[in-house]
């Protein structure tokens, strides 16, 4: 989180009279939360004639602490693998919509669909580092949502404690796998969706049962969509008083 956040959000917890929006922050009381909204979910996929499906089986979370290094972690390696085999692959997706190869007629689709891509390559890049530099630190986990054996959405989150001791858990960068990304946007048979509302919900309910004193959640989110299912849950905007 960036610095000027942080000294925003201690100003709140001593202030509790002061409230203000923070761009791209969406914010949840824990205790708010049912057990019934936070239950795994059936993934919808698309058919061959972009009919939407729901599968028999629910998403599978996974769950990659950050507690060891990566020579001690087959978890750590293998996600490292794949964040290079994403990179890679987002790389070649946007290189491929710049140069025609991939068609999308529609100007505005186009343009919505590499941002997408490019906003990915970013946070995968970003989320990379922890991995290049080998970073030890116990708060950081990263959550893993899958359909039959496919990665489709991966979240960084860290634990903050402020001052006062109450903790957060922030969900700083969202990622998805390039190629649902590319379906999605075009409707394209495979697509899947409902996995960030998925991702989420495993975010949570791992909280509650393995670290019942983080209180509060703190996403930051740019995509519209992703923002939408944030709010279905709960998150809020914080706003002045």
């Amino acid at each position: 989180m960036t610095n000027i956040l942080k000294y925003f959000l201690v100003i709140l917890t001593f202030i509790p009279s002061l409230c203000f929006a923070i761009d791209d922050a969406l914010f949840l009381e824990l205790a708010k939360i049912s057990e019934e909204s936070i239950h795994s979910i059936n993934p919808v996929t698309l058919d061959s004639n972009g009919d939407r499906v729901i599968s028999d089986t629910l998403f599978i979370s996974e769950k990659v602490s950050l507690d060891k290094p990566n020579e001690q972690s087959e978890q750590r390696r293998m996600l490292k693998a794949k964040f290079q085999s994403y990179i890679e692959r987002n790389k070649e997706l946007i290189k491929q919509i710049n140069s025609g190869e991939i068609a999308i007629p529609d100007g505005d689709l186009k343009l919505n669909t590499r941002l997408d891509l490019t906003n990915n390559q970013r946070f995968l890049e970003a989320s990379y580092e922890d991995f290049t530099e080998n970073k030890i630190e116990g708060n950081i986990h990263y959550y893993l949502t899958n359909v039959n054996d496919e990665n489709v959405i991966i979240s960084r989150t860290e634990i903050e404690e402020d001052l006062s001791g109450i903790k957060t858990l922030e969900v700083d960068l969202v990622m998805s796998n390039p190629d649902n990304i590319l379906k999605n946007r075009l409707n394209l048979q495979g697509a899947v969706k409902r996995a960030s509302v998925d991702n989420i919900r495993s975010i949570i309910r791992d909280i509650r049962n393995n670290n019942p004193t983080i209180k509060k959640v703190v996403a930051y989110v740019i995509s519209p969509i992703l923002e939408s299912n944030y709010r279905r849950m709960g998150f809020e905007t914080l706003f002045c008083l």
